[in-house]
């Protein structure tokens, strides 16, 4: 019991020491600010051996894909064009000029490419199989079968693509059943029609707008671009240009242009915290435990929990069960990790000044290729006590289940603790309907 205890208090330490750094943390690396665009870095601390005789033997996962363009043409057009126009004019400062061409360089490159996995997303998923490779090389001996899903759209497929052709290059043996296919979309990209229409509640609204006009920073962002302050007051819309600027800024770091410049540049320390404060709180009221929807979002993810229990049922009985990877979305992620309580993460968070504080950070959990990996160890073939261990982006997370043997758990206490939760949240719902 000491040990589950001092384990949860170090990861609540941890937690509590990057809330409270986070302006410092985007000082030394502002690419962070990109929320969601950040792109992958890997684990940042060495894993814990397992118990005297335990060995990996299976493992269980849900990747995001790797670092793409923005979707749709629109969102490269309309900041672009608003500077342009105001260019012809004359209106533009010679930041708004910088910003401009910059602005230009970026929606040549997207042109054709909306949505697509960038070189350096194949990368990141490339370089994730190789560490799940070499962490746990039991799991991938001899003719290992791999089972993998994408969601339907490419830029996961593609992702899935890498992870796996990796895996081949170390062990042409391995046998992979593929599949990318809407008979699995009702888990792996879930989209829960009932708890959406509850998502963006009149209090979780008016929530968010309190809360970005304590930290709006909009109008002396956007500007410093323009020379005519009347023309800017009139003609802009300055809270839409900035948010489109800056979701450009936040995935350039995706792309092969990041080698040549940062359009973060035009941002202060100042603006681009604000900026992320405001998109991780809108994060938090979208999938977290928001109190303002009635917190039940992180539910969205329970068909996908039920289907990594299942198919861990399933395959723990074997001799050689191999891996189970799942490829898809942040949308997913996230909600996934609150419905896991992993790390705190689904915890209520009232006071949405204190998420950063508290350690409600959305970075750590969904940059680019996001990944959590659930892997699980054993003696031998007739050990029926099961114990694993759960990586969120490749680094050891904690569960809200005791352990005495942190940061691994039995199996049998984890299966027992979720499906109660999501039958429990089933049986309400089947209550709410009558």
């Amino acid at each position: 019991m000491r040990k589950v205890v001092l384990f949860a208090l170090w990861a609540l330490s941890v937690a509590s020491v990057c809330g409270q750094n986070v302006r410092e943390t985007l000082k030394r690396d502002f690419l962070k600010a990109g929320s969601n665009y950040y792109a992958y870095q890997g684990p940042t601390r060495e894993l814990t051996p397992p118990p005297s005789g335990e060995k990996p033997f299976y493992i269980s996962s849900y990747s995001r894909h790797g670092s793409r363009y923005l979707i749709k043409a629109e969102e490269y057009d309309y900041p672009y064009l608003v500077l342009l126009k105001a260019d012809s004019l004359g209106k533009l400062t010679e930041l708004g000029q910088k910003a401009l061409r910059l602005l230009g360089y970026l929606r040549d490159d997207a042109s054709g490419r909306y949505g697509d996995l960038t070189p350096l997303g194949a990368v990141q998923h490339q370089q994730i199989a190789q560490r799940m490779y070499d962490r746990f090389p039991e799991v991938f001996e001899g003719r290992s079968v791999i089972e993998a899903k994408s969601t339907v759209v490419i830029r996961c497929i593609l992702s899935m693509q890498h992870e796996l052709l990796q895996l081949a290059k170390n062990n042409p043996k391995l046998i992979f059943n593929i599949d990318a296919s809407q008979h699995d979309m009702y888990y792996m990209n879930m989209q829960d029609s009932v708890l959406y229409k509850q998502r963006y509640s009149k209090k979780t609204q008016q929530a968010y707008r309190d809360f970005c006009a304590k930290y709006a920073i909009h109008k002396p962002a956007m500007g410093k671009m323009f020379n005519d302050s009347v023309y800017f007051n009139s003609e802009v819309d300055a809270y839409e240009l900035n948010k489109a600027i800056f979701k450009i800024a936040s995935s350039v770091q995706g792309t092969e242009m990041r080698e040549l410049f940062s359009l973060f540049d035009i941002y202060t320390p100042d603006e681009l915290y604000n900026n992320w404060l405001q998109a991780n709180a809108f994060w938090y009221l979208s999938f977290g435990s928001n109190p303002y929807n009635g917190g039940k979002q992180p539910f969205t993810q329970r068909r996908l929990l039920q289907r990594i229990i299942e198919d861990a049922d399933s395959c723990i009985i074997r001799p050689h069960p191999g891996a189970t990877l799942r490829f898809g979305h942040e949308t997913i992620i996230l909600p996934l990790t609150c419905l896991l309580d992993l790390n705190g993460y689904g915890r209520t968070i009232r006071d949405l000044d204190r998420l950063d504080i508290d350690g409600w950070i959305n970075f750590e959990v969904f940059p680019m290729a996001a990944n959590i990996q659930f892997v699980f160890y054993r003696k031998n073939e007739n050990d029926l006590d099961i114990i694993f261990k759960v990586l969120l982006n490749e680094n050891e997370a904690t569960l809200p289940i005791p352990t005495d043997i942190a940061p691994y758990y039995h199996y049998r206490d984890f299966r027992e603790h979720y499906m109660k939760k999501i039958n429990d949240y089933e049986l309400k719902l089947a209550k709410s309907k009558r």
